[in-house]
């Protein structure tokens, strides 16, 4: 495919610049990641921000460009911005991604790690399934994992490499993991992929929002999975010094645990689109929490 830069930029190579509205956009479109940030200082919270607006520009493309050609020309493009950062600074009018350049500049952030989620999202573009569970998990450590890490660099608190690592992947694995069960039923109706399933058949089953004994083990096992990396977490938070103020930044996927609970125990539920939990649901499991 050869496009010369004006052709990329008209055909939709480039992003279209944004104002000021990008953190609305991220308040709108990943709600759970953005309030975990509101307790931190508007600086700190806009660092943080922008990286996670970046990983929604990415997700973005496979939604927004039909032509696959486009979505990899566009992929491409932020690697080479990415790259380009020493470089150009024609960006510096917009907020977002001057943070991101900044923070390179300051080695708070890594150009190998925000290459790593451009890479990873050509599982998007591509619309097929992985080849292997160990092909989705390292989709989800590419991706929410390494996101979470990125994130967790910017703070003071999280300087610790090794904690930061073991952090974003207790809670930023979990968190991907979470967020592809939680979001089966519209990527279903879009026809898109998300867990790994055995055969063909199970995805045929899958995309006719028919349950089986197969994708049952797959959203049991992950949901299991998902509770295990959380208890780690919190182990690993209780041994560190940590202010539990800091935790906030970390508690997003804890937000989901009671949805997971009740698809846990009817996995069929993973074909609706809203999977917002009852207030009475949410008491009597509060209830059992006191209780055990």
């Amino acid at each position: 495919l050869r496009l010369n830069k004006l052709e990329i930029n008209q055909r939709g190579g480039a992003p279209k610049l944004i104002d000021n509205n990008w953190l609305s956009s991220l308040k709108k479109f990943d709600r759970e990641r953005f309030n975990s940030l509101q307790h931190l200082s508007v600086e700190k919270r806009k660092k943080i921000a922008a990286i996670y607006f970046f990983n929604l520009e990415l997700a973005n493309i496979a939604w927004n460009v039909t032509e696959p050609e486009l979505r990899y020309l566009k992929l491409r493009w932020w690697e080479e911005f990415v790259k380009s950062i020493n470089t150009e600074s024609f960006f510096k009018p917009n907020e977002y991604l001057s943070i991101l350049s900044n923070l390179v500049l300051e080695k708070l952030l890594s150009k190998n790690d925000l290459l790593r989620l451009i890479n990873a999202r050509e599982f998007d573009c591509s619309n097929k399934p992985f080849d292997s569970l160990d092909k989705q998990m390292e989709y989800l450590r590419d991706t929410s994992q390494n996101l979470l890490f990125m994130g967790l660099s910017c703070l003071q608190e999280f300087s610790d490499k090794s904690l930061r690592k073991n952090l974003s992947e207790y809670f930023g694995l979990s968190l991907g993991l979470a967020r592809f069960i939680l979001a089966a039923g519209s990527l279903r109706k879009n026809k898109c992929y998300s867990l790994f399933l055995p055969s063909r058949t199970d995805y045929d089953a899958f995309f006719q929002s028919r349950i089986n004994d197969n994708i049952k083990e797959r959203v049991r096992s992950d949901i299991d999975f998902i509770f295990h990396l959380i208890e780690k977490g919190d182990k690993e938070l209780k041994c560190s010094q940590l202010r539990k103020k800091s935790f906030l930044i970390l508690d997003t996927v804890k937000l989901l645990i009671p949805s997971l609970k009740v698809i846990k125990n009817k996995p069929e539920l993973i074909f609706r689109d809203n999977h917002k939990i009852s207030f009475k649901t949410k008491f009597i499991g509060k209830l059992k929490e006191l209780i055990t």
